[in-house]
């Protein structure tokens, strides 16, 4: 027997796979050369536009972004007085996830940093949210603002991935339910800090 065959190679490779998912793993967005030809034009032509992949990248997440915020933005501006406006910005975000699956995934499941140019929006549509999440505890907006987001992710993400499974209620009865816990039980107790939600 050779050394060689003495190794268990098979385990070693699922060790190394695992280790390398031991850090968040990149999102890629489409290669230069397959938006070129999506495009009808040469891999040389969009270098006059975007200098790199990470150039062009940035512009993407930026206009998905904005796109995100807009959406939420405008559910919320239409809906009537009656309507539940934690409801009505959680349906919108996840409704945008759904039909956004790759740009949410890029936006919220990659460990890559969002371009700075977010800064135009996020600020906008965190205020908002945090201060519809004044209804959720008073005393701790910023906090109940992250439960929120977190709950409205989990909803998009296990969907996005598990298309397959019987969820037993559709995105929006889900939200209407995570909404009413999360308004019953408050975030008393919870610390908060300054950090920046999306």
């Amino acid at each position: 027997m050779t050394k060689a065959d003495s190794r268990d190679l098979r385990s070693e490779l699922v060790a190394a796979a695992i280790a390398m998912l031991a850090e968040p793993q990149a999102v890629a967005v489409p290669s230069l050369r397959s938006i070129a030809r999506a495009c009808g034009v040469a891999p040389s032509a969009v270098y006059w536009h975007f200098p790199s992949e990470a150039d062009l990248r940035s512009a993407v997440l930026d206009t998905e972004y904005a796109s995100l915020v807009e959406a939420v933005e405008s559910a919320l501006d239409s809906a009537d007085e009656a309507d539940d406006q934690l409801v009505v910005a959680g349906d919108a975000y996840i409704a945008w996830g759904a039909a956004h699956p790759g740009a949410y995934q890029l936006l919220f499941e990659s460990g890559d940093a969002l371009p700075e140019t977010r800064a135009a929006h996020g600020p906008r549509l965190q205020a908002r949210i945090v201060e519809l999440a004044r209804l959720v505890d008073p005393a701790a907006p910023f906090a109940s603002a992250l439960l929120l987001w977190s709950a409205w992710h989990g909803v998009v993400s296990l969907r996005l991935h598990k298309s397959e499974w019987d969820w037993g209620m559709t995105a929006q009865e889900a939200n209407r339910r995570l909404v009413r816990a999360l308004v019953a039980n408050g975030t008393k107790g919870v610390d908060t800090d300054s950090r920046t939600a999306p």
